[in-house]
């Protein structure tokens, strides 16, 4: 059949065909063969002649074209649909930007939306190698395969050792939201970083401290020359702080058998039952006001507590090397979930405890430790000289 298209003809305002040259058309009818569609028949109704015959034109046009792409798209596998959704997806739109104005746009969005500093710190990192790499190409054309070639190339802090798939996945996650952000924009037609597969993960077993551990760990964090760190390791040991939480707790927060947090990671308040052993521990500290850490020459930003967390991890170190116990980043807060989860067996009460959801108590810390060993834990109490050293370096806000 030949791909062709009888000329429209005139229909009134009831549907009807106007045979008289001389009646004028409401509207002007064509009909599309389906040699023409690929499909079915179609209707379709203009305002004028010559918009219809410009329509059954431009069809013919296309056909026609659509033959002599026919083959060479089909030696790539891929239809004509699929050339043109290709085309669409990946080919430079109007108002399309660089990669490196992208990257500038996406973060002044995510501060506008009070994101914490911590991540802004986090997205401005992963852009220095990805804007390196992509920095002044438009938007609209980085592809999938380009995006794959740079995370498979990652490369961890020495610039030589391959990036773990941890940090393969945090930048596809990264990635995916630039993107997001950036077809929401009307930068590009589609998100090239979508169906990227994120590498399989390891699951890594929770470290925490045995009771033995624990208990060596107090008997050198207790010496005057850790004063100052002491209390924050107390309140991540017993009541399971987050790192990140610390430089906000001051000793105003602890009353009545709870240590109130207002400023935690998912910014949620939460109240944490204090622990007859942790009471133990800070009952010399009576009295105290301000925050419970100030570490030496590290000023207090309430935006950025990166610093006094730095400062801590710093501290914590040397106690673990002093007592010859490997204290990886939060071991302390891990310890006290297992141990709390042990002793109590409340899985939901846990999770309020501890700021998480009882999904991730279990599948986490539910028996990593038994009931045994949590007795054990919480019978670490005090010893005699502890409140002699206690207050030797000791400051207030």
């Amino acid at each position: 059949m030949k791909d062709t298209i009888r000329p429209p003809v005139k229909i009134d305002s009831s549907g009807n065909v106007i045979r008289g040259p001389k009646v004028r058309a409401h509207r002007w009818r064509l009909n599309i063969p389906a040699s023409i569609t690929g499909r079915k028949k179609e209707r379709k109704f203009f305002t004028s002649e010559a918009d219809a015959k410009r329509h059954a034109a431009g069809l013919i046009e296309a056909r026609k074209a659509a033959g002599d792409y026919t083959e060479r798209l089909r030696d790539r596998g891929m239809s004509i649909t699929q050339a043109l959704e290709y085309a669409l997806a990946h080919a430079p739109i109007k108002g399309s930007v660089t990669i490196d104005k992208a990257c500038e746009t996406f973060l002044s969005s995510r501060r506008a939306n009070n994101c914490k500093e911590r991540y802004l710190a986090n997205l401005e990192s992963q852009f220095i190698p990805f804007k390196a790499a992509f920095g002044k190409q438009l938007t609209a054309a980085v592809t999938k395969a380009q995006l794959e070639r740079f995370i498979a190339g990652l490369t961890g802090k020495d610039d030589e050792t391959p990036a773990t798939p941890k940090t393969r996945v945090n930048f596809i996650i990264t990635l995916t939201a630039l993107f997001n952000f950036v077809v929401g924009e009307g930068w590009a037609g589609a998100n090239p970083a979508a169906k990227i597969r994120r590498p399989a993960l390891d699951e890594i077993a929770t470290a925490i401290l045995t009771p033995t551990q624990a208990q060596k760990v107090l008997e050198h964090a207790v010496k005057p020359n850790f004063a100052d760190v002491f209390p924050a390791l107390l309140i991540q040991l017993f009541a399971g702080a987050r790192r990140s939480e610390l430089p906000y707790i001051t000793w105003e927060s602890i009353r009545d058998r709870y240590l109130r947090l207002d400023k935690t990671k998912v910014r949620k308040k939460r109240a944490v039952e204090l622990s007859d052993t942790l009471l133990d521990w800070l009952s010399p500290y009576q009295g105290q006001t301000g925050r419970i850490f100030i570490p030496e020459g590290v000023e207090f930003d309430p935006i950025d507590t990166r610093k006094v967390e730095d400062a801590y991890t710093y501290r914590l170190g040397q106690i673990g090397e002093e007592a010859s116990v490997e204290l990886p980043k939060n071991v302390l807060r891990h310890t006290a979930i297992t141990y709390r989860d042990a002793i109590t067996g409340d899985l939901s009460g846990t999770a309020a405890w501890a700021g998480n959801s009882p999904g991730i108590i279990e599948q986490h810390y539910r028996g990593a430790a038994t009931k045994a060993d949590a007795v054990a834990f919480y019978a670490i109490k005090p010893g005699p000289s502890h409140n002699a050293v206690l207050f030797q370096n000791s400051r207030s806000a």
